[in-house]
């Protein structure tokens, strides 16, 4: 197991030094003596490169609660439809203030928070009716963003597919915050880890164990989607982060939470850091949108994932 977390270390050192160092032109972060690299390396690169360590993480943890949330291993941050409802604010924020740079975000994270309350309506419920509430949802989500893309003006469309194909290059967040809530986000989830290893046995057996499940049940709900608001408005919709670390991690470091948590924090971190970095550089100057490669890398990782698993 020691082992295990030395090369998650590892990783993030590897990280750190990729995300750095890739972009139009590669920069040694070791060399970087000029005035023109270090600007990029530390005032353009590193906030970027954070940020993206921080959705990812988010995102990551997220799908960890989401799964065990709903008892689905399919569970993903966008299931309940959120992702559909805070790209319909953001494209309803971009088409009532075009000139303003925290248009998208404001109405991405009103939108989130909008389809928060809607799948809460249903959280009593259970598990199973939530989760199909949830995809009823975000197929109406869907349905509005359709109606309000056919409504945007031209000009506008180019910035709203880019947002939601994923895009940091226009975060509005301060990285400080960012990193507080992924801190915080993590601290939450092993204050709950136990509780949540007894809840992957059932509800019986939990509550027979002195596991409060609707007061968990209802944490959970709240948890993840406050923090799957905070990611996309940050960053967009980006996918299958949430989906596949969780289970990797899980392969590599067993079903306890404890590990599984911390784990994933970083290991969605580290995987849309390096995904931004390949963003950055595949067709230099221009940018390919990060969501992208997290799905040509999720993809068929998760298929390896389930070969594996059979």
């Amino acid at each position: 197991m020691t082992l295990r977390w030395l090369a998650l270390g590892g990783g993030i050192i590897a990280c750190l030094l990729i995300g750095l160092g890739a972009g139009e032109q590669w920069i040694n972060p070791f060399a970087a003596h000029d005035p023109m690299s270090a600007t990029i390396l530390w005032e353009l690169r590193l906030p970027r490169l954070l940020t993206a360590f921080a959705i990812g993480g988010l995102l990551a943890l997220a799908g960890v609660w989401f799964q065990v949330l709903l008892g689905n291993p399919l569970a993903e941050p966008y299931v309940l439809g959120v992702a559909g409802s805070a790209s319909a604010g953001a494209v309803t924020g971009l088409m009532l203030i075009p000139a303003s740079p925290w248009a998208m975000s404001a109405g991405a994270f009103a939108g989130a928070w909008i389809g928060i309350v809607a799948v809460m309506a249903f959280a009593h419920l259970g598990a199973g009716r939530m989760l199909l509430a949830g995809v009823v949802l975000a197929a109406f989500w869907s349905a509005v963003l359709a109606l309000l893309l056919a409504l945007l003006p031209e000009q506008g469309l180019y910035r709203a597919f880019a947002w939601m194909m994923g895009d940091l290059s226009h975060s509005e967040l301060p990285v400080p915050l960012l990193l507080l809530v992924w801190a915080g986000a993590l601290l939450c989830g092993l204050l709950l880890s136990r509780s949540l290893d007894l809840l992957l046995l059932g509800e019986r057996h939990a509550e027979a164990l002195g596991v409060e499940v609707k007061q968990l049940r209802s944490r959970l709900l709240w948890l993840a989607s406050a923090v799957t608001a905070i990611a996309v408005t940050a960053a967009g919709t980006i996918g299958f982060v949430g989906l596949v670390i969780p289970h990797l991690m899980r392969l590599i470091f067993g079903s306890l939470h404890r590990a599984v948590l911390p784990a994933s924090a970083i290991g969605g971190g580290l995987l849309l850091a390096l995904a931004d970095a390949a963003a950055r550089s595949v067709i230099a100057p221009a940018e390919l949108p990060v969501g992208v490669l997290t799905a040509m890398i999720g993809v068929p990782l998760f298929l390896f994932l389930l070969l594996r698993r059979n």
